[in-house]
């Protein structure tokens, strides 16, 4: 799985490849498994390598989705912190039975200067992240919060490739930071257009 990785990133160093394998170590994951934590040390790089994580900060006892991780991706929160030896402004947690590269810290700085490779993986993820961020404040922006519910949903049943998902009211609240009530409503409406079906924690799409 690791030569997948160097692969994919385009790591040609064999040194670095060396460096990573004598010093890096991979954890296997089950959904509900809590990678980060807000307010804790960034003691090592997370890299996604199979799987997804769900990345999120909660404020007043509400969640608010930041991103998504998925394979061969890392948190731009947790590398920037790497950087600058400070706490985690967000949490993670698995979403699916997921592979983890695990990489120190102490290890992160020093490889950017070294290698150049692993310098194109650091600035490539704040780039993408950048642009993902600005999509999304793009999105939270000129979008209500109904369509941006159906867009959500829509995403998903697009990565399941399944017009049927799993979701619960609650779980879109939390996705949003918003109440059930307010999702129930919003989803009602979406029903009655004819966009959706409603089920027992399942959301069908209407095609």
């Amino acid at each position: 799985m690791i030569n997948f990785f160097f692969k994919k990133l385009n790591i040609l160093e064999e040194e670095l490849k060396t460096e990573i394998a004598a010093n890096s170590y991979i954890s296997e994951h089950r959904k509900g498994d809590v990678l980060i934590k807000e307010n804790e040390y960034i003691k090592v790089l997370k890299i996604v390598l199979k799987g997804r994580v769900r990345v999120f900060q909660e404020r007043e006892d509400r969640q608010i989705l930041i991103y998504y991780l998925n394979d061969i991706e890392t948190c731009i929160h947790s590398l920037s912190a790497c950087f600058k030896d400070c706490k985690s402004t967000v949490n993670a947690i698995v979403e699916t039975e997921t592979s983890i590269l695990n990489i120190p810290v102490r290890f992160v700085n020093d490889w950017s200067f070294k290698y150049k490779s692993w310098h194109n993986f650091t600035i490539n993820t704040f780039s993408e992240s950048y642009h993902a961020l600005m999509s999304s404040y793009s999105e939270l922006a000129f979008n209500n919060l109904k369509e941006r519910i159906l867009i959500y949903i829509l995403h998903e049943a697009n990565e399941q490739n399944h017009c049927t998902i799993s979701m619960s009211h609650q779980r879109l609240a939390n996705e949003f930071g918003t109440t059930r009530v307010v999702v129930s409503r919003l989803l009602k409406q979406l029903e009655k257009e004819s966009l959706l079906k409603l089920g027992q924690k399942q959301i069908q799409i209407i095609r």
